[in-house]
């Protein structure tokens, strides 16, 4: 739940970068990352995310930087559609 919210903060931040929306995103980010659950593998994965928090966040200071860098898996996922309607078509 936390992460959609997070993830909203940062695509409305790309649109309109402002400081004050930059530190309150560093703190959710932390808020997020160094709590602690119940279940250790968690702990685990929530402790390496954390330690890449300045590349993480790199958006913060350069909001052109796309938030996700998977171009290689939308050209697939295009190619896979055109060729999905080629076969309804046929």
């Amino acid at each position: 739940m936390k992460f959609g919210i997070y993830n909203r903060g940062l695509k409305t931040y790309k649109v309109q970068p402002g400081s004050d929306q930059k530190a309150a995103l560093e703190t959710f980010f932390d808020e997020i990352f160094t709590q602690r659950t119940r279940y250790e593998s968690l702990n685990q994965l929530l402790k390496r995310i954390y330690k890449n928090k300045a590349k993480l966040l790199r958006v913060l200071a350069r909001p052109e930087i796309p938030l996700h860098t998977n171009g290689s898996e939308t050209d697939i996922r295009d190619f896979v559609k055109r060729e999905r309607s080629v076969e309804v078509l046929q």
